[in-house]
């Protein structure tokens, strides 16, 4: 090998060399921004004007009575914009009127058919998911 043919395939080495590190970095900053914009879906709900106890934990000691509440969580241009979030707090208060307490308490988002239609036909500007909220409601 002469000169020239090892300088010119440390050029082309180095060419693949940085060709591979845009594609690093690019994929990179795509995850990154994936991650600040998935940040910001997150729902927030605040339970302390609930009058009674609400637990996570299976009562078995009261008589229960499973209940399903759904609402809509909507992020506005990702979240830029605004949200609009189900107050978790006074669906359980209108719900569960006059009980002792409710058990086995979750929350969970998810996004339905209509849900991911309506968020990729307006391009991700307006993102809709379902919140659910599932229990039990404790009566004596």
């Amino acid at each position: 090998m002469d000169g020239a043919t090892l300088r010119s395939s440390f050029v082309l080495c180095g060419a693949v060399m940085l060709v591979a590190m845009k594609s690093m970095l690019r994929s990179l900053f795509s995850s990154a921004l994936l991650l600040l914009l998935a940040s910001c879906g997150a729902l927030t709900y605040d339970l302390s004007d609930v009058p009674f106890p609400v637990s996570a934990r299976p009562n078995s000691e009261l008589k229960a009575e499973p209940f399903e509440l759904t609402g809509k969580s909507v992020l506005w241009v990702h979240g830029v914009a605004g949200k609009d979030q189900p107050d978790v707090g006074a669906m359980l208060r209108n719900h569960c009127n006059g009980s002792v307490g409710v058990s086995d308490f979750r929350v969970s988002v998810g996004a339905s058919f209509h849900d991911w239609l309506l968020t990729h036909l307006s391009l991700g500007f307006v993102r809709m998911k379902t919140v659910r909220v599932t229990g039990n409601r404790l009566t004596r």
